[in-house]
């Protein structure tokens, strides 16, 4: 009898438990998407899919049009583009969701501690130390490989495993070094607590390694590898970006985090689980209070530590009338959980896919109309605004920015962080750009500053203003 149909007829507690985690995995990608970094994803794997070729240039910036850009997200992309060509963006919703759904389910896997409630104490901990960064983005095919990867090391599966591994995640996300400094915290942690060489682990990593050699075979060849190690060179433009900065717990989805990391640290601590678990969790706690990116990470690293920190040995078997019962129930619940997928599937192909409130709409709209975004003129925008304006215009507009801070030259960083202060030199930097044309939040510091120079309001909304330079 398969697993799959052992599991229908007669599932186990523990089966229920996640279920219902991969149930909440799936409901939580099945959003409309509204990430503003998602919004250049998807946009370049549209055009990839029409054009058949990955950009090796900034194709949407006036800013720095043609300067070299290595697609570190080619492949995700790629499947984004196809699923819009199949199904349009209400088909990469559905991806987004199986995506969440497959990473709860190995995150529950890795958090397994011997019995049903201990397992789903330690998975729903892991998964929600996580949940508030697991957005639909390339990240979670980075967090999906380094669960397998964690999986592989786990379970002493073949070592030679990790190559295909290693290759989709480089070839997906450059957070692949955080695989090998899993690994290597895992070692050292292994050589502590059972005062010898951690042959096993040195092992996987050297077929880690090996995954980095063959993962040059890709189309952008090395510069895929060499990328993560550019970031450095442009640290202070990152500061724009919320996710590189300490993670700020005072918002909702930060509450969520600290009270799920706060519980795990709890479980961890009462256990005083080994070496092994220590150092991964403390290194990956400390580049998670670093950049709030890297809860993400932290969560699948976690898993396992759980799992072992709960662990007691197997209950005994339930008595036969009572696991009848039990097995009546548990289809009962099954069902249940099954008929919600099916619910949730069709609300995604029922629903609009995209959450664009917040953005520009109807400032795009006045300045299509008015002629205002074609190349006579030079626009600038935030950031977040600039991915809007790339899903909904392509190659046909040009940005002044978005939120590709690794591409940027510094220069166009340093730019955008002057006018997003209204610091001195906004009309360097509006001169220096021809900028004629500005497209701002309301709220912003660079609104008024401009008016008060005579810049001309020719469209406000409750968020956004249209301001055009004045005339000679």
């Amino acid at each position: 009898m398969s697993r799959l149909k052992q599991m229908v007829l007669a599932p186990k507690m523990e089966s229920l438990f996640t279920a219902a985690v991969v149930l909440f995995g799936f409901r939580l990608g099945a959003r409309p998407i509204g990430d503003n970094s998602m919004f250049t994803h998807l946009r370049t794997g549209v055009d990839m899919a029409t054009g058949g070729a990955i950009p090796r240039t900034d194709p949407y910036s006036y800013t720095a049009v043609h300067h070299r850009w290595v697609v570190q997200s080619w492949l995700p992309e790629w499947t984004y583009g196809w699923a819009h060509r199949l199904g349009g963006y209400k088909l990469v919703v559905f991806e987004q969701a199986v995506l969440i759904a497959l990473l709860a389910w190995l995150v529950v896997r890795l958090a397994r501690a011997g019995s049903p409630l201990r397992t789903a104490l330690a998975g729903i901990t892991a998964v929600g130390v996580g949940t508030a960064l697991w957005s639909p983005r390339p990240l979670l095919f980075g967090l999906i490989c380094m669960a397998v990867t964690i999986a592989l090391v786990e379970r002493r599966r073949s070592p030679w495993l990790l190559v295909p591994v290693v290759w989709l995640w480089v070839n997906s996300h450059g957070s692949f070094p955080l695989g090998l400094a899993w690994l290597c915290a895992r070692a050292v942690g292994e050589g502590l607590e059972w005062r010898a060489w951690p042959r096993e682990t040195m092992r996987y990593i050297g077929w880690f390694v090996a995954g980095l050699v063959a993962s040059v075979a890709n189309p952008l060849g090395a510069r895929l590898l060499t990328f993560p190690l550019t970031l450095g060179e442009k640290r202070a433009a990152f500061q724009n970006i919320v996710e590189w900065r300490s993670p700020d717990f005072s918002r909702s989805g930060g509450y969520f985090a600290l009270a799920f990391l706060g519980l795990a640290l709890v479980l961890l601590m009462r256990a005083r689980v080994g070496w092994r678990d220590v150092l991964p969790v403390a290194a990956f706690i400390v580049a998670a209070l670093a950049a709030a990116r890297n809860i993400g990470p932290l969560a699948v690293v976690m898993a396992p530590a759980l799992g072992r920190a709960l662990r007691r040995p197997d209950p005994a078997p339930a008595r036969p009338s009572a696991a009848g019962a039990n097995a009546r129930l548990n289809r009962a619940v099954l069902a249940t959980i099954a008929a919600a997928f099916a619910v949730f599937s069709v609300l995604i192909f029922t629903s609009d896919p995209l959450d664009v409130i917040g953005y520009p709409i109807k400032a795009a709209t006045y300045m299509e109309g008015e002629q205002l975004l074609g190349a006579t003129h030079h626009v600038a925008h935030q950031d977040f605004v600039g991915n809007y304006l790339e899903l909904r215009y392509g190659t046909a507009v040009r940005v002044f920015i978005d939120d590709r801070f690794d591409m940027y030259p510094l220069s166009v960083s340093r730019d955008y962080d002057t006018l997003l202060g209204a610091r001195a030199g906004v009309d360097e930097v509006l001169g220096r750009r021809d900028i004629d044309v500005v497209l701002w939040q309301k709220k912003q510091p660079l609104v008024p500053l401009l008016q008060a120079k005579g810049w001309r309001e020719t469209f406000s909304d409750d968020d956004y203003v249209v301001l055009q330079r004045p005339t000679p």
